[in-house]
């Protein structure tokens, strides 16, 4: 028999609920899934024949965390001796598929000297990350690379990584050691008094100058890696807003992302701009903040949610917007939004033609508790709670 002559065969899942969370709006009906989409979406009715019958349960999306930290921390724990990577990181994809996290993007940072990680050792784990996700897996895995700039020896490695497709999302985090660089201006410009006889006005010009001089030679080499990036069409999210406008004003290129603004400014040229921009929880929750995140989400300023050191946080906060902003747009915080701003048009919604990433949410004791998670097609987690 050739290849051609056999049938494959699909399962068809139909799910039923009175709380399915569509993009914009909570209606009852079914969802209709054949091998890893969603087909079809019925409201108003239940389905004829077999189906799982949700009623009284949340239904929505899977959610996408761009931030998470989880397996880097897991395999910086001191216990790792004790067992493989390979381990560490199936424990950490059970405990994300549980926490309704169908898409991660397991986040790297690329700078040796900020965080006293060997250049080498972090590109190793990056490149895990690929190998493992050809291999068998419960959900999606993608890397997040972070990167300061200053540092022109990450060039080659960028490309590298680059070429090797090893990368999915990259963020600019800023200059490299700026609270140094302030530091050595102020020394410098004493420095230039007392060495060449100079009036302070004047030394205060040349550090000046200096400092613009350093600044273009960072944005030339960050539209450099932009450029690499998007013609490899790899998302680009920049933290800095000061970054943003002058990449704009000076090369005429946009990023997709603004990562965690705390100032009003950044707020405002987001708003101004109409761009994405993204919040960890752990910020949220920040007593010293001047942004009131939850009013900015209200506007769609923010609008997406992360959660960089426990994932898990996502599903439990999204529930807490609820009262605040509603529960379609608390949802697409973390599911249809980072899936627009990163280019991953088939997923973060319930709708046909869309990837079948679905978790389903029951409310205990006021707390939300995923029960299922069904990613691409198939229920990898299943709890029974009386």
């Amino acid at each position: 028999m050739n290849l051609s002559d056999k049938k494959v065969v699909f399962i068809l899942l139909r799910i039923y609920s009175n709380k399915i969370v569509l993009r914009d709006s909570l209606d009852k009906g079914y969802i209709e899934i054949e091998g890893n989409r969603i087909t079809d979406v019925v409201l108003g009715r239940k389905p004829e024949g077999d189906f799982i019958d949700m009623t009284g349960k949340f239904v929505l999306p899977g959610l996408i965390n761009i931030h998470s930290l989880d397996f880097v921390k897991e395999i910086s724990s001191k216990y790792i001796k004790f067992f493989t990577e390979e381990k560490a990181f199936y424990q950490v994809e059970k405990l994300l598929a549980e926490s309704g996290i169908t898409t991660v993007f397991h986040t790297f940072t690329l700078d040796k000297f900020s965080e006293g990680r060997d250049l080498e050792e972090v590109i190793e784990k990056l490149t895990y990350v690929k190998n493992y996700r050809k291999r068998r897996f419960l959900i999606d895995h993608k890397v997040h690379l972070k990167f300061k700039l200053g540092d022109i020896n990450l060039n080659r490695k960028l490309k590298a990584l680059f070429d090797a497709e090893c990368v999915d999302f990259v963020t600019c985090t800023g200059y490299h050691s700026e609270i140094l660089e302030e530091y050595q201006e102020q020394y410098y410009a004493q420095y230039l008094q007392n060495q060449f006889e100079i009036d302070e006005e004047l030394a205060r010009k040349i550090t000046e100058r200096l400092r613009e001089l350093r600044e273009e030679s960072a944005l030339d080499e960050l539209s450099y890696k932009m450029k690499f990036a998007k013609s490899r069409k790899i998302p680009f999210a920049v933290s800095k807003c000061e970054l943003v406008e002058k990449l704009k004003e000076t090369y005429k290129i946009g990023i997709d992302l603004l990562v965690d603004p705390k100032s009003e400014k950044s707020m405002e040229y987001v708003s101004c701009n109409n761009l994405s921009a993204s919040i960890d929880v752990e910020s949220m929750v920040d007593e010293n903040s001047i942004i009131d995140y939850v009013d900015e989400m209200a506007d769609d300023n923010i609008n997406i949610l992360s959660a960089s050191n426990r994932s898990r946080d996502i599903l439990e906060y999204v529930f807490n917007l609820e009262g605040n902003i509603g529960l379609p747009k608390a949802v697409r915080l973390a599911s249809y939004n980072p899936a627009m701003a990163l280019g991953m048009h088939d997923k973060g919604e319930i709708a046909p033609g869309k990837e079948a990433d679905i978790i389903v949410v029951d409310i205990f004791e006021d707390l939300p508790i995923n029960i299922m998670t069904i990613s691409d097609g198939k229920v990898i987690v299943k709890y029974n709670y009386n």
